[in-house]
């Protein structure tokens, strides 16, 4: 029409101009001549009137050969145009013949979590022919072919798809339709016969530029119930996409046109427009998908606002090839953007956990749940390791519940993080890496955890008073069991804390650690690594490692502050205890009990004003060290390296290799005032020339024999209360064999060195 139309408008233009320079010239020599008629001679006039006659005609040729040049163009346009298209129409005809169509495809985001949701299949053509989508399709209908487009878009595209299934992930296609061409029945059938494990990840998208109406109402309802895929309605307030499409398609999805997207960071009544719909889809369980988000402003209002999914050209452009995921920093952001803005959400809930299910606690943290209730079973949480989700787990009472933990980071901004139930049994199984932030695992009296895996479990505890694993500082706790090939490491902070423990054991409970690497970092007024802080308590190190650090006024790496310890030991034990009033195993303030020193080995360092490094300060605990090696190493004003400064039960030594190390003014190395220190065995290395008075088992003063010649010692000795086997080994790390043995067996220790000494000296001769 508009060619048509400037073609009349050359024609008329040329035919004015002619008219127009007619009436000029004879307005303008009748004029002249009605003026210098009088005074101009005849010969004048006659040549006057022959050079307007002159003027007129050439005026006139020029006009018209101006005019003639104008049609002739608009005839050149005119065929060119013509040749234009029918060329066009060939290139169309043969992509349609040969079905060269081509496809990009463009990521659709998940707005919560910055993953690809699915891929919008793009119609192109390959450069030969050049043909843009829209001139596909207008193309189309004028060769009556819109149905040939509609068939091949949905078989190419879903052949594609399925032999590729592997780049796509799984993850959904979304497909344009035109409804006035929706594909027949047959044709359905057909397509479900080839594509029907895959039908649910089918997205059937609503072009926007047909009317709805019963036919394709019908149509659109019969695709969904025989092919078994979703629908979408596309270009949600462009015009044509209006409530009744919605209404009438009842979809899966509706995605918002560009035109509601552009500038809606700035513009409030698109905003309004957009969140309304937000919340109908949020009620109708319809997802609503942005189009369209092209800068970071927009992206951030749209995940403000709520949307589920997010396509354009700032997350993902369309490419010709499947990518596996958008541009990691844009996908970090989204996270970010939502862990961010769910912490300043006031709905939360808590969530139920089913047996066997699997719980994503980022996904379900954005969906404003901060708890979950197991009620028993098996349930598998898994989660992002870079990201911290406000999430509160707990377990319900008198049941066995076993909890798989995979790259969670959770926190409990007001309570425990996870909190076993009453007289409950629960084994917490470790994979990857994970994290509990504020506080750790609340493992009441009568209950008993189980801690497995080969995963890691970090927990960071700084509130006052707060649960590192087990209970608080004055609450009870029940039995805490580690074993694991992976690790376990409490920080706690605060002015009175537990790292591993609690106030007092409850009934029967005990923490033992079978395998695995617990490690305890304790920091403040009261602070207690592994053990209770006011009452007994029970720890087994039967296997595997465990390191403390422990910084306080008062201060126990495993044990007790006040009450009654049973510490049994045959793993490695690398302590660091630090304050004024401080002990590495044992009890701190009085109390009595056990420490049972086996095998493995056992490190226990300590700075501070007063403190023991394995005993007691004032208590009566005794103290066993019967093999492997034990390290004891303390500094401070008035300190004790194995045994109590004050008070204090019986040190016996019958194993092992004991060394002990001692920097102070007032220094024990080995000391029980009101006890013994027996030594019935082992190699008992005392640094700095440190000095102790140990007996036998009848009570005899024992004088040590220091030797680096022989590897070993091994004599039994008599008594008058019986006899007893002396064994010790010589320290592969200081050279020495030291040995406290009765005067007068320390003659017959030198002899005999000699003896073998040199033989030693005779055998090398010969050789």
């Amino acid at each position: 029409m508009s060619k048509i139309y400037s073609d009349r408008s050359r024609s008329f233009f040329g035919v004015k101009c002619v008219f127009l320079a007619l009436t000029l010239m004879i307005l303008s020599g009748t004029i002249i001549y009605e003026y210098l008629n009088d005074i101009m001679p005849d010969s004048i006039e006659i040549v006057m009137r022959a050079a307007a006659g002159l003027l007129i005609i050439v005026s006139m040729f020029l006009e018209i050969k101006e005019y003639r040049s104008l049609n002739k163009k608009g005839a050149q346009q005119i065929y060119h145009e013509k040749d234009v298209e029918m060329d066009k129409l060939d290139k169309f005809r043969k992509l349609v013949s040969k079905n060269e169509f081509r496809y990009n495809f463009q990521p659709i985001i998940n707005a919560k979590n910055g993953e690809i949701y699915a891929y919008e299949v793009l119609m192109r053509t390959a450069d030969d022919i050049g043909l843009k989508p829209l001139e596909v399709l207008k193309y189309a209908q004028i060769s009556d072919m819109l149905y040939t487009i509609e068939r091949s878009t949905f078989f190419n595209a879903l052949k594609y798809y399925k032999d590729n299934i592997e780049k796509f992930g799984n993850k959904k296609i979304f497909i344009n339709s035109i409804p006035s061409v929706i594909l027949p029945d047959d044709e359905l059938a057909k397509l479900k016969e080839m594509y029907a494990d895959i039908s649910e990840n089918i997205v059937v998208e609503i072009l926007e530029n047909d009317d709805d109406d019963d036919t394709t109402i019908a149509a659109f309802d019969n695709l969904r119930r025989i092919l078994n895929c979703n629908i979408a309605v596309d270009d949600y307030g462009s015009g044509y996409s209006n409530d009744m499409k919605v209404l009438n398609n009842n979809p899966n999805f509706i995605k918002i046109d560009m035109s509601l997207i552009t500038s809606i960071d700035t513009d409030s009544k698109k905003q309004l427009l957009v969140s309304n719909l937000i919340k109908f889809g949020k009620k109708y369980n319809i997802k609503i998908l942005a189009e369209g988000v092209e800068t970071k402003e927009e992206l951030d209002k749209v995940i403000e606002l709520g949307v589920d999914l997010i396509q354009g050209f700032y997350t993902a452009k369309p490419n010709s090839e499947v990518v596996e995921a958008i541009d990691p920093e844009i996908s970090e952001y989204i996270l970010e953007e939502n862990v961010r803005l769910s912490k300043f959400d006031n709905e939360h809930r808590i969530y139920t956990a089913s047996e066997d299910e699997i719980i994503n606690v980022f996904n379900l943290s954005l969906e404003k749940y901060s708890g979950v209730f197991v009620p028993g079973g098996t349930v598998r949480f898994v989660g992002t390791k870079n990201h911290i989700v406000d999430m509160v787990i707990r377990a319900a009472d008198n049941v066995e519940t076993k909890m798989i933990f995979e790259n969670v980071n959770i926190k409990g901004s007001v309570e425990t993080t996870v909190q076993l139930g009453e007289n409950a049994e629960t084994e917490i199984v470790l994979v990857g890496d994970n994290t509990f932030n504020k506080e750790g695992i609340r493992v009441p009296a009568g209950s008993r955890l189980t801690v497995t895996g080969d995963g890691n479990l970090t927990i960071k505890n700084n509130r006052n008073r707060g649960v590192g694993i087990g209970a608080n500082y004055e609450k009870q706790y029940g039995s805490i069991i580690f074993n694991l090939e992976g690790s376990v490491f409490v920080d706690s902070s605060g002015d009175k804390i537990v790292c591993i423990g609690g106030g007092e054991k409850g009934a029967g409970a005990q923490i033992k650690v079978l395998g695995g690497k617990i490690s305890a970092t304790g920091r403040g007024i009261s602070v207690v690594g592994i053990g209770s802080a006011s009452g007994d308590t029970d720890v087994e190190i039967v296997k595997g490692s465990v390191i403390t650090q422990c910084i306080a006024n008062e201060a126990v790496s495993i044990g007790t502050m006040y009450g009654s310890v049973n510490i049994v030991s045959k793993g490695y034990l690398d302590l660091l205890t630090d304050g004024e009033r401080i002990t590495g195993i044992g009890v701190l303030n009085g109390g009595s009990g056990k420490v049972s020193i086996i095998s493995g080995e056992t490190i226990s360092v300590i700075h501070g004003d007063i403190g023991t490094a394995i005993g007691s300060l004032g208590g009566r605990v005794e103290v066993s060290c019967e093999g492997g090696r034990v390290h004891a190493h303390a500094e401070g004003t008035r300190v004790c390296g194995i045994g109590a400064l004050d008070a204090g039960g019986t040190v016996q030594i019958s194993g092992g290799t004991v060394t002990v190390g001692i920097l102070s003014a007032e220094a024990e190395w080995i000391s029980s005032p009101e006890g013994k220190v027996i030594i019935t065995g082992g190699n008992v290395i005392l640094e700095n020339n440190g000095t102790i008075s140990p007996v036998n088992i009848s009570g005899e003063e024992l004088v040590l024999y220091r030797t680096d010649i022989v590897p070993s010692y091994n004599e039994n000795i008599s008594t008058p209360d019986g006899s007893y086997t002396y064994r010790a080994q010589r320290d592969e790390r200081s050279g020495l064999l030291c040995v406290y043995v009765p005067e007068r067996v320390r003659e017959t220790i030198a002899q005999k060195i000699a003896l073998e000494k040199q033989s030693a000296d005779v055998g090398e001769m010969i050789v």
